[in-house]
């Protein structure tokens, strides 16, 4: 199921609902689909949240096929792009577990139209200065996540790079959305701060 250029294939919830009634009953057809359009989403996870250095193909690979075999087990509470997020970090938190990593999170320029920690640069035309300013605001953002407390890194990413709201990434984390606000308050304070300093 993975492709090598992924694009974003959102579902109308109707459409989406139809295909999980239908992946539950077997249709191998409907789950693919189902899967493929939450495909990038679930790269961004497992990119995001696994080293440098570890397959996040087979990561997404894995994760698909854990989604396909608990299809059953999927409620219809809150989205399914969440229950698959909550199914990509567990099985990311497997692997760190199992290989007795350190986390380290590879950041880049988000992709994501939310504002996020870099949002202190202003607006305007590129000039060299900018950019140097920009690439060494990166910099210090990609230590400053690989530092952040695990639950702290995992609310980040979910946030930020993958793009749920307060409410999704309580539900992926089995947490409450007070538990949800107090990480996502102290990581971004923590990144904000470090990308600060990379101001003149």
């Amino acid at each position: 199921m993975a492709s090598a250029a992924r694009r974003e294939q959102p579902l109308e919830p109707e459409d989406e609902l139809e295909l999980i009634a239908l992946a539950r009953r077997g249709d191998r057809d409907a789950a693919a689909e189902l899967l493929e359009a939450h495909e990038l989403m679930i790269f961004r996870v497992c990119r995001r949240l696994l080293p440098p250095g570890e397959d996040v193909e087979a990561a997404v690979q894995d994760t698909m096929l854990r989604a396909l075999k608990s299809l059953a087990g999927f409620s219809g509470q809150g989205s399914f792009g969440g229950w698959l997020a909550a199914i990509a970090v567990n099985l990311c938190r497997d692997r760190l577990r199992r290989r007795r990593l350190v986390p380290f999170v590879a950041l880049e320029t988000p992709d994501e139209e939310t504002p996020g920690p870099l949002a202190v640069f202003p607006s305007g035309e590129p000039d060299p200065e900018r950019v140097a300013m920009a690439r060494q605001a990166v910099e210090r953002m990609r230590r400053e996540v690989g530092r952040l407390p695990r639950r702290q890194e995992e609310v980040f990413v979910l946030r930020f790079f993958v793009g749920l709201e307060l409410e999704g990434i309580a539900r992926a984390l089995a947490v409450d959305v007070g538990t949800v606000k107090t990480h996502l308050h102290r990581a971004v304070g923590r990144v904000r701060a470090a990308v600060e300093e990379a101001k003149p």
